[in-house]
């Protein structure tokens, strides 16, 4: 049987520890299942929309295309730095916060970035790399990073399926791995947009084709898909404590008001993040979010 290059690299990643992991203890559990916004004039326009998020047990960290923010439980800011665009993933792992980032530079010749911040916002360290970052997580004692799309050779574009991931080790930032490619089974069109992980389980957003198509995928240690879902384009999700009977929950956000004029059709509205909540679980994934607080 002949192997391939691909298969190489994934081995090779296996190999590097990326494995069956123990469900995670450390699951934050939200103080209520209230859909909440973030306060009005609290996310910048000029920072873009939301990329990615995730939570610990006092905060919610976003990234926007330009900027890193902490909100409490309920919306409110707590901090707010500016970073390098294109910001896109953020994990939280013992005490760190880690964000994927793709520099929009077709002449760079290390696009990737990865930056590591303390909980106050504070940046620790940087790593750059040749392909662009967009998805992360940290699992099984390694971060995970998405590396873009697989492209077409002769044209450039994205094939119809499959992205590019490798593995850092998330003290030295070093690879563990040769970038290697997941082919998860369905069309994409860029990038994966995020990765979270119950420390068993793999979750992940990619952009596709068309809106009512399968983009949210739950994958075991080795990327083997176990589920497939159409869910949206979401602008960040991460899982939560609070699920029964196997179900697994998640936070996730959508930016309202990104771009969209004003009442005076002068100055763009404040963008906001709505965060809402999701179970997945009997092979479906279902909104299990309450009303709205103000």
């Amino acid at each position: 049987m002949k192997t391939t290059k691909a298969a190489i690299l994934v081995a090779i990643a296996f190999a590097a520890g990326m494995s069956y992991a123990k469900l995670r203890t450390d699951l934050p559990e939200p103080p209520n299942w209230d859909a909440f916004l973030t306060r009005s004039g609290a996310l910048q326009v000029r920072n873009g929309h939301t990329q990615g998020m995730c939570v610990s047990s006092n905060a919610v960290y976003m990234t926007l295309q330009s900027g890193i923010y902490k909100f409490d439980w309920y919306g409110r800011l707590l901090a707010r730095v500016e970073a390098p665009k294109h910001q896109g993933d953020i994990c939280w792992h013992a005490g760190r916060l880690y964000t994927a980032v793709d520099i929009p530079d077709p002449e760079e010749p290390a696009r990737g970035r990865i930056f590591v911040y303390d909980e106050n916002l504070s940046l620790l360290k940087t790593t750059s790399f040749e392909k662009p970052a967009d998805g992360i997580v940290c699992m099984d004692g390694a971060l995970i990073v998405g590396l873009g799309p697989v492209k077409d050779p002769a044209t450039g574009e994205p094939k119809l399926r499959g992205n590019w991931f490798g593995k850092f080790d998330p003290e030295t930032l070093e690879p563990l791995c040769e970038p290697f490619i997941v082919d998860h089974g369905w069309d994409v069109c860029a990038g994966v947009q995020n990765l979270a992980t119950d420390g068993e389980r793999l979750y992940m957003n990619v952009y596709t084709p068309t809106d009512n198509y399968p983009c949210f995928f739950v994958m075991d240690g080795n990327f083997n898909v176990l589920e497939s879902h159409v869910f949206g384009w979401r602008h960040g999700f991460d899982i939560v404590a609070g699920g029964a009977d196997g179900a697994v929950r998640l936070i996730y956000a959508l930016t309202v008001n990104w771009m969209r004029p004003s009442h005076d059709n002068r100055d763009p509205s404040p963008p906001q993040a709505l965060m809402r909540y999701a179970e997945i679980g009997g092979g479906k994934i279902s909104d299990v979010t309450r009303y709205i607080i103000f």
